[in-house]
């Protein structure tokens, strides 16, 4: 694929990716390039591409390779997944209500609400509060725990740390657009507890129905939205008893519908993904 290829830029409520389908042809990419093409002045945009390829296993239809804007490779993608799901129908490779996407975090069910209907389903695997699985330099084997920072803030956190197949950091608060998101990131993610790096969600419980969240992805920033880290919202807010199973999460890029039923059961998202543009020639 040198340069006649087809893309594809979607999005799940502001949260953007570029999509490619390497099911026929393979790609070659490298971190430098994959910087280049996300860069939103110079480049197509986006906060993670994802590469559509063959099944790893008889148990998926699909897999897909998950990296981050700045070049680096993420673990899962609920958002990304639902884009997938939706674009293999758009491009007429399936036909299947059902489908299951392969992922490094794990395989994704998805499924289409009906026939003609945009809303799709992911169902990402069970959450893992073990610190190893995150991973987490963790003091003891409970989900919530307190982490000093310093840099470039000096303070401490009760963060609930948990894996939904790649590492999310969730911290509660009263008003999220109150919040220093920008630096409480920052020092999460460049955290000696985080040796693998972490994604950051801030969430403010609305009522039992409804929460808010903002967003720190590892390797791109803050998100409009990110599948992987409302469903990490939805299972801290469910292990505190703050929501319901069923409740609507709001992020800056808009809402998705989670619902959680308990430890050792998958979490679902259903959103609409959107396919903004198609493009052909992308420059090796």
């Amino acid at each position: 694929m040198s340069g006649t290829g087809m893309f594809y830029k979607m999005h799940v409520c502001g949260n953007d990716f570029l999509v490619i389908d390497a099911i026929s042809n393979s790609l070659e990419f490298s971190p430098e390039k994959v910087r280049r093409w996300s860069d939103r002045r110079k480049g197509i945009g986006f906060d993670q591409m994802l590469v559509v390829v063959p099944p790893a296993t008889s148990q998926q239809d699909f897999f897909v390779q998950i990296v981050n804007g700045d070049g680096s490779v993420a673990e899962q993608c609920g958002n990304g997944c639902a884009a997938v799901c939706s674009l293999l129908r758009h491009l007429q490779l399936t036909e299947q209500s059902q489908i299951s996407l392969g992922t490094l975090g794990g395989d994704v069910a998805c499924e289409f609400a009906e026939p003609e209907s945009s809303l799709v389903t992911v169902q990402l695997p069970p959450p893992s509060l073990n610190p190893k699985d995150v991973p987490f330099i963790a003091d003891n084997s409970d989900y919530l725990h307190r982490i000093q920072l310093s840099e470039p803030v000096d303070k401490e956190l009760e963060v609930v740390v948990l894996s939904m197949g790649n590492p999310h950091a969730v911290i509660f608060v009263e008003n999220v657009d109150a919040e220093d998101l920008q630096a409480i990131g920052t020092a999460l993610q460049h955290h000696e507890r985080f040796p693998n790096s972490v994604n950051v969600e801030l969430v403010q419980v609305c009522d039992r129905r409804s929460i808010r969240i903002r967003i720190f992805e590892r390797g791109v920033g803050e998100t409009l939205a990110c599948g992987s880290g409302s469903c990490a919202a939805m299972v801290s807010a469910r292990l505190q008893n703050r929501v319901d199973r069923c409740a609507i999460l709001e992020s800056r890029g808009g809402s998705v519908a989670g619902e959680w039923l308990g430890m050792g059961e998958p979490v679902r998202l259903t959103c609409s993904p959107e396919l903004v543009f198609e493009g052909r020639g992308i420059r090796m």
